[in-house]
Protein backbone atom coordinates (compact mmCIF):
# COMPACT_ATOMS: atom_id res chain seq x y z
CA UNK A 1 0.00 0.00 0.00
CA UNK A 2 1.08 3.29 -0.73
CA UNK A 3 1.81 5.84 1.81
CA UNK A 4 1.05 9.95 1.50
CA UNK A 5 2.98 11.69 4.16
CA UNK A 6 0.90 14.93 4.41
CA UNK A 7 3.69 17.15 5.84
CA UNK A 8 1.70 19.87 6.78
CA UNK A 9 0.08 18.21 9.51
CA UNK A 10 2.44 14.94 10.21
CA UNK A 11 5.75 16.94 9.93
CA UNK A 12 5.66 20.59 10.70
CA UNK A 13 9.22 21.02 10.82
CA UNK A 14 9.18 20.63 6.56
CA UNK A 15 7.28 23.92 6.53
CA UNK A 16 10.31 25.85 7.21
CA UNK A 17 12.72 23.49 6.07
CA UNK A 18 15.91 24.25 3.63
CA UNK A 19 14.76 21.45 1.44
CA UNK A 20 11.06 22.91 1.19
CA UNK A 21 9.16 19.73 0.98
CA UNK A 22 5.71 20.05 0.14
CA UNK A 23 4.42 16.37 -0.46
CA UNK A 24 5.81 12.71 -0.52
CA UNK A 25 4.59 9.50 -1.61
CA UNK A 26 6.01 5.88 -1.27
CA UNK A 27 5.14 2.37 -0.85
CA UNK A 28 6.90 2.30 2.37
CA UNK A 29 8.02 5.15 5.16
CA UNK A 30 9.51 5.22 8.04
CA UNK A 31 11.59 7.46 10.69
CA UNK A 32 13.95 7.80 13.07
CA UNK A 33 14.07 11.06 14.19
CA UNK A 34 16.81 12.47 11.89
CA UNK A 35 16.21 10.24 8.77
CA UNK A 36 13.22 9.92 7.11
CA UNK A 37 13.37 6.49 4.75
CA UNK A 38 11.37 6.06 1.93
CA UNK A 39 11.45 2.73 -0.61
CA UNK A 40 9.34 2.12 -3.92
CA UNK A 41 7.83 4.71 -6.10
CA UNK A 42 8.78 7.42 -4.35
CA UNK A 43 7.75 11.18 -5.43
CA UNK A 44 8.75 13.90 -3.77
CA UNK A 45 7.39 17.74 -4.41
CA UNK A 46 10.13 19.99 -3.78
CA UNK A 47 11.68 23.19 -4.48
CA UNK A 48 14.19 22.46 -7.08
CA UNK A 49 11.10 20.34 -8.68
CA UNK A 50 9.57 16.61 -8.47
CA UNK A 51 11.55 13.93 -7.95
CA UNK A 52 11.10 10.64 -8.00
CA UNK A 53 13.25 7.71 -7.40
CA UNK A 54 13.03 3.74 -6.44
CA UNK A 55 14.40 4.56 -2.90
CA UNK A 56 15.01 8.23 -0.86
CA UNK A 57 16.96 8.90 2.25
CA UNK A 58 16.03 12.63 3.90
CA UNK A 59 18.67 13.61 6.42
CA UNK A 60 18.41 16.33 9.19
CA UNK A 61 21.76 17.49 10.62
CA UNK A 62 20.34 17.08 14.37
CA UNK A 63 16.96 15.69 16.05
CA UNK A 64 14.22 18.76 15.69
CA UNK A 65 15.97 20.57 12.69
CA UNK A 66 14.83 21.11 9.05
CA UNK A 67 16.30 18.18 6.87
CA UNK A 68 19.01 19.50 4.86
CA UNK A 69 20.05 16.83 2.32
CA UNK A 70 18.62 13.96 -0.01
CA UNK A 71 19.55 10.92 -1.35
CA UNK A 72 17.92 9.21 -4.09
CA UNK A 73 18.55 5.96 -5.49
CA UNK A 74 17.20 3.70 -8.27
CA UNK A 75 15.86 5.12 -11.55
CA UNK A 76 16.09 9.05 -10.75
CA UNK A 77 14.07 11.29 -12.40
CA UNK A 78 14.32 15.00 -11.79
CA UNK A 79 11.51 17.35 -13.44
CA UNK A 80 12.86 20.92 -12.87
CA UNK A 81 10.50 24.20 -12.50
CA UNK A 82 11.57 24.88 -16.11
CA UNK A 83 10.28 21.73 -17.72
CA UNK A 84 14.00 20.20 -18.21
CA UNK A 85 14.62 16.32 -16.48
CA UNK A 86 17.67 14.98 -14.97
CA UNK A 87 17.73 11.50 -15.50
CA UNK A 88 20.11 9.25 -13.24
CA UNK A 89 20.98 6.30 -11.02
CA UNK A 90 21.88 8.04 -7.91
CA UNK A 91 21.42 12.06 -6.70
CA UNK A 92 22.50 13.12 -3.58
CA UNK A 93 21.71 16.93 -2.80
CA UNK A 94 23.00 18.76 0.19
CA UNK A 95 20.89 21.88 0.36
CA UNK A 96 23.01 23.70 3.39
CA UNK A 97 25.52 23.98 0.13
CA UNK A 98 23.34 23.90 -2.19
CA UNK A 99 24.97 21.12 -4.50
CA UNK A 100 24.60 17.92 -5.17
CA UNK A 101 26.43 15.04 -7.10
CA UNK A 102 25.06 12.86 -9.43
CA UNK A 103 25.92 8.87 -10.94
CA UNK A 104 23.92 6.58 -13.87
CA UNK A 105 24.48 2.86 -13.82
CA UNK A 106 27.71 1.16 -14.83
CA UNK A 107 27.22 1.22 -18.74
CA UNK A 108 24.65 4.14 -18.70
CA UNK A 109 25.42 8.02 -18.69
CA UNK A 110 23.74 10.77 -16.86
CA UNK A 111 21.51 12.77 -19.19
CA UNK A 112 20.15 16.55 -18.50
CA UNK A 113 16.92 16.82 -21.04
CA UNK A 114 15.02 20.35 -22.39
CA UNK A 115 17.72 22.52 -20.51
CA UNK A 116 17.25 26.44 -21.41
CA UNK A 117 13.94 26.80 -23.10
CA UNK A 118 14.36 23.12 -25.12
CA UNK A 119 18.15 24.48 -26.29
CA UNK A 120 20.19 21.95 -24.58
CA UNK A 121 20.16 18.36 -23.85
CA UNK A 122 23.56 17.06 -22.05
CA UNK A 123 24.59 13.56 -21.11
CA UNK A 124 27.83 12.57 -19.11
CA UNK A 125 28.92 10.24 -17.07
CA UNK A 126 29.75 12.28 -14.06
CA UNK A 127 28.17 15.45 -12.71
CA UNK A 128 27.75 18.01 -9.98
CA UNK A 129 25.04 20.32 -9.68
CA UNK A 130 24.78 23.82 -7.91
CA UNK A 131 21.43 25.57 -6.93
CA UNK A 132 20.48 29.49 -6.13
CA UNK A 133 17.67 30.63 -4.42
CA UNK A 134 14.67 32.11 -6.24
CA UNK A 135 11.82 33.59 -4.18
CA UNK A 136 10.76 30.31 -2.55
CA UNK A 137 12.12 28.02 -5.24
CA UNK A 138 15.75 26.49 -6.31
CA UNK A 139 17.12 27.05 -9.59
CA UNK A 140 20.00 25.00 -11.23
CA UNK A 141 22.69 27.83 -11.85
CA UNK A 142 25.57 25.46 -12.57
CA UNK A 143 26.15 22.25 -13.67
CA UNK A 144 29.61 20.29 -13.72
CA UNK A 145 29.70 17.87 -16.47
CA UNK A 146 32.92 14.87 -17.08
CA UNK A 147 34.09 12.20 -18.86
CA UNK A 148 32.46 11.37 -22.46
CA UNK A 149 30.36 15.17 -22.19
CA UNK A 150 28.29 14.88 -25.33
CA UNK A 151 25.78 17.93 -25.64
CA UNK A 152 22.64 18.41 -28.32
CA UNK A 153 22.02 22.05 -28.49
CA UNK A 154 18.98 23.15 -30.85
CA UNK A 155 17.86 21.25 -33.48
CA UNK A 156 21.14 21.63 -35.64
CA UNK A 157 24.68 20.90 -33.26
CA UNK A 158 26.11 18.40 -31.62
CA UNK A 159 29.26 18.91 -29.40
CA UNK A 160 31.70 16.09 -27.30
CA UNK A 161 33.95 16.80 -24.95
CA UNK A 162 35.84 15.66 -22.14
CA UNK A 163 33.99 18.37 -19.78
CA UNK A 164 31.78 20.87 -19.92
CA UNK A 165 29.70 23.26 -17.43
CA UNK A 166 26.67 25.30 -17.56
CA UNK A 167 25.99 28.01 -15.93
CA UNK A 168 22.54 30.33 -15.21
CA UNK A 169 23.31 32.75 -12.36
CA UNK A 170 22.65 35.87 -14.63
CA UNK A 171 22.53 35.04 -18.12
CA UNK A 172 22.82 31.26 -19.70
CA UNK A 173 26.61 30.37 -20.82
CA UNK A 174 28.06 26.79 -21.77
CA UNK A 175 31.37 26.14 -22.31
CA UNK A 176 33.24 22.79 -23.09
CA UNK A 177 37.44 21.66 -23.42
CA UNK A 178 39.13 19.61 -23.95
CA UNK A 179 38.94 17.75 -26.98
CA UNK A 180 35.99 19.76 -28.67
CA UNK A 181 34.06 18.15 -31.54
CA UNK A 182 31.19 19.98 -32.89
CA UNK A 183 29.05 18.47 -35.68
CA UNK A 184 26.56 20.78 -37.76
CA UNK A 185 24.91 18.80 -40.45
CA UNK A 186 27.73 17.91 -42.51
CA UNK A 187 30.01 19.90 -40.83
CA UNK A 188 32.85 18.36 -38.62
CA UNK A 189 35.20 21.12 -36.20
CA UNK A 190 37.48 20.19 -33.81
CA UNK A 191 38.51 22.92 -31.43
CA UNK A 192 40.32 23.22 -27.67
CA UNK A 193 37.38 24.79 -26.17
CA UNK A 194 33.93 25.80 -27.15
CA UNK A 195 31.51 28.28 -25.64
CA UNK A 196 27.78 28.29 -26.33
CA UNK A 197 25.80 32.21 -25.37
CA UNK A 198 22.09 30.63 -26.36
CA UNK A 199 20.59 33.96 -25.55
CA UNK A 200 22.24 35.66 -28.05
CA UNK A 201 22.57 32.19 -30.61
CA UNK A 202 25.96 32.15 -30.88
CA UNK A 203 29.27 30.00 -30.45
CA UNK A 204 32.69 31.21 -30.27
CA UNK A 205 35.13 28.17 -30.92
CA UNK A 206 39.20 28.61 -29.92
CA UNK A 207 41.92 27.04 -32.01
CA UNK A 208 39.45 25.31 -34.57
CA UNK A 209 40.02 23.31 -37.35
CA UNK A 210 37.30 21.42 -40.01
CA UNK A 211 35.57 21.28 -42.94
CA UNK A 212 32.08 22.73 -43.89
CA UNK A 213 30.41 20.76 -46.37
CA UNK A 214 29.58 21.64 -48.63
CA UNK A 215 30.79 24.79 -50.90
CA UNK A 216 28.51 26.27 -53.31
CA UNK A 217 31.97 26.68 -55.86
CA UNK A 218 32.95 23.54 -55.40
CA UNK A 219 30.68 20.51 -56.20
CA UNK A 220 30.93 17.72 -54.00
CA UNK A 221 34.00 19.23 -51.92
CA UNK A 222 34.42 20.47 -48.21
CA UNK A 223 36.00 23.74 -47.43
CA UNK A 224 38.67 23.38 -44.84
CA UNK A 225 39.75 25.93 -42.37
CA UNK A 226 41.72 26.44 -39.54
CA UNK A 227 42.23 29.50 -36.79
CA UNK A 228 42.68 31.38 -33.43
CA UNK A 229 38.80 31.78 -32.88
CA UNK A 230 36.00 31.12 -34.41
CA UNK A 231 32.61 32.87 -33.86
CA UNK A 232 29.79 30.98 -35.33
CA UNK A 233 26.44 33.20 -35.23
CA UNK A 234 23.06 31.14 -35.92
CA UNK A 235 21.26 33.57 -37.16
CA UNK A 236 21.94 34.73 -40.25
CA UNK A 237 24.53 31.66 -40.15
CA UNK A 238 28.05 33.57 -40.12
CA UNK A 239 31.04 32.09 -39.42
CA UNK A 240 33.70 34.50 -38.68
CA UNK A 241 37.44 33.07 -38.62
CA UNK A 242 39.72 35.47 -36.65
CA UNK A 243 43.80 35.40 -36.29
CA UNK A 244 46.02 32.70 -38.72
CA UNK A 245 43.15 32.11 -40.80
CA UNK A 246 43.67 29.67 -43.57
CA UNK A 247 40.82 28.56 -45.91
CA UNK A 248 40.62 25.86 -48.74
CA UNK A 249 38.14 25.87 -51.06
CA UNK A 250 38.96 24.24 -54.12
CA UNK A 251 37.17 26.36 -56.49
CA UNK A 252 38.53 29.42 -54.77
CA UNK A 253 41.94 28.34 -54.01
CA UNK A 254 44.19 28.58 -50.75
CA UNK A 255 43.42 31.91 -48.64
CA UNK A 256 45.16 32.94 -45.64
CA UNK A 257 44.19 35.80 -43.97
CA UNK A 258 46.13 37.97 -40.95
CA UNK A 259 43.06 39.26 -39.67
CA UNK A 260 39.50 38.42 -40.48
CA UNK A 261 37.34 36.07 -42.73
CA UNK A 262 33.77 35.94 -42.83
CA UNK A 263 32.05 32.75 -44.26
CA UNK A 264 28.02 32.72 -44.80
CA UNK A 265 26.34 29.99 -45.04
CA UNK A 266 22.65 29.84 -46.59
CA UNK A 267 20.39 26.56 -47.17
CA UNK A 268 20.09 24.85 -50.34
CA UNK A 269 18.19 21.73 -51.06
CA UNK A 270 17.52 21.02 -47.53
CA UNK A 271 21.47 21.68 -46.43
CA UNK A 272 23.38 24.22 -45.61
CA UNK A 273 26.13 25.56 -47.70
CA UNK A 274 29.19 27.94 -48.29
CA UNK A 275 27.62 31.27 -49.87
CA UNK A 276 30.24 33.73 -49.56
CA UNK A 277 33.65 34.64 -48.37
CA UNK A 278 35.11 38.30 -46.87
CA UNK A 279 38.68 38.82 -45.87
CA UNK A 280 39.93 42.04 -44.25
CA UNK A 281 43.57 42.50 -43.38
CA UNK A 282 46.57 41.08 -45.26
CA UNK A 283 45.36 38.60 -47.54
CA UNK A 284 47.05 35.87 -49.95
CA UNK A 285 45.08 34.09 -52.39
CA UNK A 286 46.88 31.05 -54.10
CA UNK A 287 44.46 30.70 -56.54
CA UNK A 288 44.11 27.64 -58.86
CA UNK A 289 43.73 28.75 -62.43
CA UNK A 290 44.14 25.43 -63.83
CA UNK A 291 47.10 26.72 -66.23
CA UNK A 292 50.68 24.85 -63.92
CA UNK A 293 51.23 28.63 -63.16
CA UNK A 294 52.04 29.90 -59.49
CA UNK A 295 49.41 32.54 -58.82
CA UNK A 296 49.40 34.38 -55.52
CA UNK A 297 47.20 37.70 -54.62
CA UNK A 298 48.47 39.41 -51.54
CA UNK A 299 45.74 42.44 -50.64
CA UNK A 300 45.85 44.44 -47.39
CA UNK A 301 42.47 45.82 -47.18
CA UNK A 302 39.64 43.73 -48.08
CA UNK A 303 39.03 40.08 -50.12
CA UNK A 304 35.17 39.60 -51.38
CA UNK A 305 33.98 36.33 -52.96
CA UNK A 306 30.47 37.87 -54.71
CA UNK A 307 28.91 34.79 -55.48
CA UNK A 308 25.78 36.21 -57.81
CA UNK A 309 27.93 37.88 -59.34
CA UNK A 310 30.87 35.22 -59.53
CA UNK A 311 33.57 37.96 -59.28
CA UNK A 312 36.55 37.96 -56.37
CA UNK A 313 37.22 40.95 -55.32
CA UNK A 314 40.70 42.29 -53.89
CA UNK A 315 41.77 45.86 -52.57
CA UNK A 316 44.21 47.84 -50.58
CA UNK A 317 45.07 51.06 -49.01
CA UNK A 318 46.86 53.64 -51.39
CA UNK A 319 49.82 53.05 -49.02
CA UNK A 320 49.85 49.15 -49.30
CA UNK A 321 49.49 48.49 -53.05
CA UNK A 322 48.12 44.66 -54.56
CA UNK A 323 51.03 42.41 -55.07
CA UNK A 324 50.27 39.60 -57.32
CA UNK A 325 53.27 37.14 -57.96
CA UNK A 326 52.53 35.35 -61.64
CA UNK A 327 54.89 32.91 -62.74
CA UNK A 328 58.25 34.53 -62.53
CA UNK A 329 56.51 38.01 -62.76
CA UNK A 330 55.65 40.04 -59.59
CA UNK A 331 52.94 42.66 -60.23
CA UNK A 332 51.61 45.88 -58.12
CA UNK A 333 48.69 47.69 -58.34
CA UNK A 334 45.36 49.22 -56.76
CA UNK A 335 42.36 46.12 -57.49
CA UNK A 336 41.83 43.27 -58.53
CA UNK A 337 38.83 40.84 -59.75
CA UNK A 338 39.05 37.54 -60.48
CA UNK A 339 36.20 36.14 -62.78
CA UNK A 340 34.33 33.08 -62.52
CA UNK A 341 32.68 31.08 -65.14
CA UNK A 342 29.34 28.80 -63.73
CA UNK A 343 30.32 24.58 -64.27
CA UNK A 344 27.41 22.98 -63.18
CA UNK A 345 27.50 23.09 -58.99
CA UNK A 346 31.09 24.13 -59.51
CA UNK A 347 33.18 27.56 -60.49
CA UNK A 348 35.90 28.18 -62.96
CA UNK A 349 38.05 31.11 -63.47
CA UNK A 350 37.23 32.65 -66.30
CA UNK A 351 40.06 35.32 -66.27
CA UNK A 352 42.28 37.65 -63.48
CA UNK A 353 41.64 41.39 -63.76
CA UNK A 354 44.46 44.07 -61.69
CA UNK A 355 43.29 47.51 -62.19
CA UNK A 356 45.29 51.19 -61.73
CA UNK A 357 49.29 52.13 -61.34
CA UNK A 358 50.30 48.54 -62.76
CA UNK A 359 54.31 48.14 -61.98
CA UNK A 360 55.66 44.64 -63.25
CA UNK A 361 59.09 43.14 -62.17
CA UNK A 362 60.76 40.07 -62.68
CA UNK A 363 61.42 37.96 -59.61
CA UNK A 364 64.28 36.25 -61.16
CA UNK A 365 67.98 37.29 -62.28
CA UNK A 366 66.78 38.28 -65.59
CA UNK A 367 65.66 42.52 -65.43
CA UNK A 368 62.14 43.29 -66.61
CA UNK A 369 59.76 45.99 -65.70
CA UNK A 370 56.32 47.55 -67.31
CA UNK A 371 54.19 49.91 -66.42
CA UNK A 372 50.08 50.28 -67.33
CA UNK A 373 46.84 51.15 -66.31
CA UNK A 374 45.40 47.45 -66.75
CA UNK A 375 46.32 43.93 -66.75
CA UNK A 376 44.52 40.72 -67.79
CA UNK A 377 45.03 36.86 -67.55
CA UNK A 378 43.26 34.29 -69.10
CA UNK A 379 44.13 31.18 -68.53
CA UNK A 380 42.99 28.83 -71.20
CA UNK A 381 44.81 30.46 -73.20
CA UNK A 382 47.32 31.69 -70.88
CA UNK A 383 47.98 34.80 -72.36
CA UNK A 384 48.44 38.38 -70.79
CA UNK A 385 47.36 41.53 -71.53
CA UNK A 386 49.02 44.99 -70.26
CA UNK A 387 46.61 48.50 -71.57
CA UNK A 388 46.68 51.95 -71.22
CA UNK A 389 43.54 54.37 -70.78
CA UNK A 390 43.19 57.97 -71.29
CA UNK A 391 46.23 58.95 -73.52
CA UNK A 392 48.97 56.46 -72.07
CA UNK A 393 50.75 54.29 -73.16
CA UNK A 394 51.99 50.89 -71.59
CA UNK A 395 55.81 51.06 -71.16
CA UNK A 396 57.33 47.54 -71.50
CA UNK A 397 61.58 46.49 -71.23
CA UNK A 398 63.05 43.28 -70.67
CA UNK A 399 66.73 43.23 -70.32
CA UNK A 400 67.71 39.62 -71.10
CA UNK A 401 66.05 40.23 -74.70
CA UNK A 402 67.18 43.99 -75.36
CA UNK A 403 63.09 44.93 -75.80
CA UNK A 404 62.00 48.12 -75.07
CA UNK A 405 58.32 48.66 -76.15
CA UNK A 406 55.64 51.61 -76.15
CA UNK A 407 52.39 50.55 -77.32
CA UNK A 408 48.31 51.16 -76.14
CA UNK A 409 48.10 47.09 -75.47
CA UNK A 410 51.15 44.12 -74.58
CA UNK A 411 50.31 41.09 -75.50
CA UNK A 412 52.40 37.88 -73.79
CA UNK A 413 51.87 34.73 -73.98
CA UNK A 414 53.12 31.43 -72.58
CA UNK A 415 53.68 28.89 -75.24
CA UNK A 416 55.23 25.59 -75.28
CA UNK A 417 58.32 26.93 -77.05
CA UNK A 418 58.72 29.78 -74.30
CA UNK A 419 56.99 33.21 -74.16
CA UNK A 420 55.71 35.24 -77.10
CA UNK A 421 55.57 39.39 -76.37
CA UNK A 422 53.91 41.91 -79.00
CA UNK A 423 53.00 45.40 -79.07
CA UNK A 424 49.51 46.50 -79.88
CA UNK A 425 48.19 50.26 -81.62
CA UNK A 426 50.95 52.97 -82.38
CA UNK A 427 54.14 50.38 -81.20
CA UNK A 428 57.46 52.12 -80.43
CA UNK A 429 60.53 49.86 -79.82
CA UNK A 430 62.23 53.09 -78.04
CA UNK A 431 61.00 55.53 -74.77
CA UNK A 432 60.79 59.25 -74.51
CA UNK A 433 63.19 60.84 -72.05
CA UNK A 434 60.31 61.33 -69.79
CA UNK A 435 59.24 57.60 -70.07
CA UNK A 436 63.08 56.76 -69.21
CA UNK A 437 62.62 59.50 -66.29
CA UNK A 438 59.71 57.50 -64.97
CA UNK A 439 60.86 53.82 -65.41
CA UNK A 440 64.10 55.15 -63.78
CA UNK A 441 62.21 56.58 -60.97
CA UNK A 442 59.86 53.28 -60.46
CA UNK A 443 62.72 50.65 -61.67
CA UNK A 444 65.82 51.83 -60.25
CA UNK A 445 67.45 48.69 -61.43
CA UNK A 446 66.22 50.04 -65.21
CA UNK A 447 68.94 50.54 -67.82
CA UNK A 448 68.44 52.82 -71.24
CA UNK A 449 69.18 51.64 -73.91
CA UNK A 450 72.16 53.60 -75.26
CA UNK A 451 71.50 54.90 -79.19
CA UNK A 452 73.34 53.00 -81.70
Amino acid sequence: MKHYLLLSLLFPLFLSAEINTSSISSNKASYDGNALVLNGAVKLQHALGQMESGNARLLRDEEGSPFTSIHLRDDVLITLKNRGKIFCARADFDFNGLKGKLSPKIGEMIRFDNLQAGLLSLTSKEAEIEFIRDSNALKVSKIEAHDSVQMQYGKDFLLTADSATYSNTKTPYIWASPHCVLTHYDDHIEAERVEILPDSAKMILTTPTGKLMSSAFSESESVQFSCNKLIWEQAPQILTLKGNVSVHDHGVGDIHCDDEVELRQKQEDGKWILSSITAKGKTELKSNLNDGLQHLLVCYGQMQLDQDRLVLTLESPPEEPLEYFHDKMKLRADQAQLKYTSVGRSITPQKLLLFGNIQLTSIEEALRCAVADQFVYFPEEKKIVLSAQDGNHVLFWDQQQELSICAKEIHITHTDNGEKIKGVGNVRFAFSSVENILLKKLFPFYQQKRPS
